[in-house]
């Protein structure tokens, strides 16, 4: 049988479970997954380049991934950033473990000897033994700034440090207008694209508006995306915020009016409001109802057999 590659634009956190699910039972179809990494929220801090969508990925396919807390490697130990903060008066506001930080580390000096993203993120694809491709976007430099009444401050800064409370005017992607897509992305999302649950913004957006990438979706024989909304409430993280700033109603119907240039289907929880669904077909947009909440191994079978059927 002719194996069909499926192009999966991920998130961080919030695309994890469905990345495990398609993983374990897309492998064994003629469906071959391949995973695209959102980069604009990769950054510079304790002198190493950290990426944190990009190691949520490897980490979830790799099966480190610490579930409970969506980041991180399970079972991590915190020594380097428990001394960093005594040595630095208490400013280590972005909480690695030391696993990830050596990860991090050994990146930083891949770069400096002249490596491109790419190519680490297929390095540390090897170590882990993780046989589906991870895409790093675009290897150009794409970060996202959120604007505040106090100013604007990088992705990372305005979410951890400040832990999403100051109000949002704006969201700006850096560098997004002249980064160029990988071509191993746009070749992975020519026929059949999957958008993960993750903030719409700030993980999807990076990725959708690089050259190449919204042109070759409207192409694609289908693409599905699933909804991180239930009714005007996200699962998790500050997307409802965001949209509200860019003028974009907060719910399934907003993030179909973001994607509608290029969306075929959209899956939204089996509780969605029945106004959201008619508003989201009016946009010419199939709508699914099913049940998109991962909580077991039945859960992820389930979800990955829909998905299957609709490609």
């Amino acid at each position: 049988m002719t194996s069909r590659n499926l192009g999966i634009i991920c998130g961080g956190s919030g695309s994890s479970k469905f990345v495990t699910a398609l993983s374990s039972y897309l492998s064994s179809s003629s469906v071959t997954p391949m995973f695209v990494a959102n980069v604009a929220d990769n950054f510079w801090h304790y002198g190493l380049y950290i990426c944190p969508d990009v190691d949520i990925l490897m980490y979830a396919l790799g099966g480190l991934l610490d579930q409970e807390k969506g980041w991180g490697i399970k079972n991590d130990t915190s020594n380097f950033l428990r001394y960093y903060s005594l040595f630095n008066q208490g400013d280590a506001w972005f909480n690695l473990g030391d696993a990830d930080l050596a990860l991090s580390l050994r990146r930083t000096e891949l770069i400096n000897q002249g490596w491109k993203l790419a190519r680490i993120t297929e390095h540390f694809q090897q170590f882990f033994q993780i046989k589906e491709p991870i895409i790093p976007a675009t290897e150009d430099d794409v970060q996202t700034y959120i604007k505040t009444p106090n100013g604007k401050m990088h992705l990372q800064e305005f979410w951890v440090k400040n832990k999403g409370i100051p109000d949002v005017l704006g969201i700006e992607h850096k560098g997004c207008s002249r980064a160029r897509a990988s071509e191993k992305l746009l070749s992975a999302i020519s026929e059949r694209a999957l958008i993960l649950p993750a903030n719409p913004v700030s993980s999807i957006l990076p990725t959708v508006r690089l050259k190449g990438v919204n042109e070759t979706l409207r192409k694609a024989r289908v693409v599905i995306a699933i909804s991180p909304f239930v009714g005007g409430k996200p699962f998790s993280g500050p997307a409802a915020k965001f949209m509200r700033a860019l003028g974009i109603e907060q719910s399934s119907f907003g993030v179909a009016k973001l994607y509608s240039d290029f969306l075929k289907i959209l899956l939204v929880d089996s509780i969605e409001e029945e106004e959201i669904i008619k508003n989201v077909r009016d946009l010419g947009i199939e709508c699914v109802k099913t049940n998109i909440r991962i909580s077991t191994l039945k859960d992820k079978k389930r979800i990955v057999r829909e998905i299957s059927q609709l490609l």
